[in-house]
């Protein structure tokens, strides 16, 4: 990582956004907080960082990465050592989110994830926010969402590589990989047949409920 910046918090912005008193605004990356638990997390952060200061840290290699608003995505660390986002996933506050740009720390996060999950904390004790099965995935579209399932088969057409979780490609929960970003998996999708996975990603209703990857930190092998 490199250290982007240091300066004192001096307001909450956002459940993943913060002040620094010379007025420059730094987004939390590889976060993703449930808006039902924007508020429990602006508390969390005005407890944690108001009027203290903080190291803040490229998310990538490219450390002019940002959001569509040009803030700066980046990992926050309190003067302690507090790392922001593992507070928060460790807390059950927010999920591992990882793009195409980010996936330096994401396996770590992740683990951190895990554990916050068999412990039940925070959403995690609410079964809306479960890990969904392909069975019911369909009443939880137009959601960010974490799928767990056994792959049955897998179906190159012209422009993408559908991987299928049931028989009806119509109806069942399916994920979509562009054929052109396909060579960042590093190995043939035919492979992954009866791997059991665990996909996140945001679910969208095509033929059933569907979820695009556009990276391989999307995908968990488990089995």
């Amino acid at each position: 990582m490199t250290l982007l910046d240091i300066g004192t918090v001096t307001k909450i912005l956002a459940p993943d956004t913060i002040l620094l008193d010379h007025g420059k605004r730094y987004r939390l990356g590889n976060i993703r907080v449930p808006a039902d638990y924007s508020q429990s997390v602006i508390d969390v952060l005005g407890n944690k960082l108001l009027n203290t200061q903080a190291y803040i840290y490229s998310v990538h290699k490219d450390t002019s990465l940002a959001d569509r608003y040009g803030i700066p995505l980046v990992y926050i660390v309190r003067k302690d050592g507090l790392w922001i986002q593992q507070e928060l996933i460790s807390k059950g506050l927010a999920w591992a989110f990882n793009t195409e740009s980010s996936p330096e720390l994401i396996s770590l996060l992740k683990q951190i994830e895990t554990q916050a999950r068999i412990k039940r904390r925070g959403f995690w004790s609410n079964p809306t926010y479960a890990v969904k099965t392909p069975d019911n995935v369909q009443n939880y579209t137009n959601s960010f969402q974490i799928v767990q399932g056994k792959i049955l088969n897998v179906t190159a057409k012209q422009d993408y590589t559908y991987v299928n979780f049931g028989y009806d490609w119509r109806q069942d929960f399916t994920v979509s990989i562009k054929n052109n970003t396909r060579q960042l998996f590093n190995t043939d999708p035919q492979t992954w047949v009866n791997k059991t996975v665990r996909i996140r990603g945001w679910v969208k209703d095509k033929n059933g409920p569907m979820i695009e990857l556009t990276h391989p930190e999307q995908m968990e092998f488990l089995k």
